[in-house]
């Protein structure tokens, strides 16, 4: 499919609430900020392989020219033709949508982007508000690199900085809008909001330690505060500071930590991992704490990013969580899988409220919140 079938396909199914975003697309289209070697999953194994434009053209058009995103880079760049982590990709076109949609800019208006990529989401705000309203940072120096090219080659030129996007672009506050395209996992980055206007609006996909990602829209006060729920489901590549090495963590942790006791598992694991407002409220309740599913679900394992660890395990004839480590991890999941049991808050009333010195969460208002 070319950007114009796509786009029309989108549009037909109501992805444009904002028409002038239908009209970003297809003047800015998002292949042309494809380079000329994108990577393609391997399902079997979850690796990458590269995909040159020049010695397979077709496959090239296969893996840019679809609805879905697509890879423009793994492991921060190091990878030559196999890979084993995306690092740097370019939005399918529906998360984009609801992206900017969420946004709402207008003509005047000066965006924060935090996260250039490719630079496609920050040619589609130039082309609505103008090259002088668009501030993006992006941490990769090659990355930010090529957005500056492509960006030549359309005869666009948003700022785009090459630094750490959780620091924002103070130099270029203050901002109506921030717009992030990499999840935060534990904290927003304060400097957001700090940069923000009053009534500034903040869009930033979240990535939790446990369960599936989501969009949170804040609008910012005029106390240095700002606060809003999650908006939609959406997965996006976490920052780079805040990524954590999963796996390895926890096997270190166990190793270092023996267990302490076992305790029965009352849940079905499966089904709570698949059930966004339970994993919701386990990960606002307790924001460090990272899991990992195995055995389709029904195998948890938790690791606090230090010395603490458990593993859970409710496949018939386990029914078991073991843990070891300073704190007692599973308890502490379990207190909150019982605490969604007894107020079935759904997903999308939750909320965060940032302000200088402090994180909360919420359920359904403000005024009922804990502190992350």
């Amino acid at each position: 499919m070319r950007d114009a079938e796509i786009v029309g396909t989108l549009d037909a199914e109501g992805a444009f609430p904002h028409p002038w975003v239908r009209e970003a697309m297809l003047a800015v289209p998002r292949a042309a900020f494809a380079p000329d070697t994108v990577w393609r999953a391997d399902p079997a194994t979850g690796r990458y392989t590269a995909v040159d434009r020049h010695a397979d053209p077709d496959a090239w058009d296969e893996v840019v020219l679809r609805p879905e995103p697509v890879v423009t880079q793994v492991d921060d760049g190091t990878a030559d033709t196999v890979g084993d982590v995306a690092s740097s990709s370019l939005s399918d076109y529906r998360a984009v949508a609801s992206f900017l949609t969420e946004l709402d800019v207008h003509p005047g208006q000066r965006v924060l982007e935090i996260g250039t990529g490719p630079g496609w989401t920050a040619a589609l705000l130039a082309w609505r508000l103008g090259d002088e309203n668009v501030v993006s940072v992006e941490i990769d120096p090659a990355l930010a690199a090529g957005a500056r090219a492509t960006h030549a080659r359309l005869s666009l030129a948003p700022t785009v900085i090459t630094g750490d996007g959780t620091l924002g672009a103070p130099d270029h506050a203050p901002f109506d809008r921030v717009h992030a395209t990499a999840a935060f996992t534990h904290q927003v980055p304060y400097a957001w909001i700090e940069q923000a206007r009053a009534d500034a609006v903040i869009v930033a996909p979240w990535s939790p330690g446990c369960g599936a990602g989501a969009l949170l829209r804040l609008v910012a006060g005029d106390d240095g505060t700002a606060s809003g729920k999650f908006v939609r489901s959406v997965a996006f590549m976490e920052l780079r500071g805040q990524r954590d090495d999963g796996g390895e963590g926890f096997e270190a942790a166990r190793e270092a930590e023996p267990a302490t006791g076992e305790a029965a598992v009352e849940w079905v694991l499966e089904s709570l991992y698949a059930d966004g407002n339970f994993t919701h409220a386990v990960a606002l309740h307790l924001p460090d704490v990272r899991l990992e599913t195995l055995g389709g679900g029904a195998v948890w394992r938790l690791w606090d990013g230090g010395r603490s660890w458990a593993l859970v395990d409710d496949r018939p004839g386990i029914g078991k969580a073991v843990q070891g480590g300073p704190r007692r991890l599973w308890d502490e999941v379990d207190a909150a899988l019982r605490w969604q049991d007894e107020h079935r808050v759904h997903g999308y009333d939750f909320g965060i409220t940032v302000d200088p010195n402090r994180q909360w969460a919420w359920a359904e208002h403000p005024e009922r919140r804990w502190e992350m």
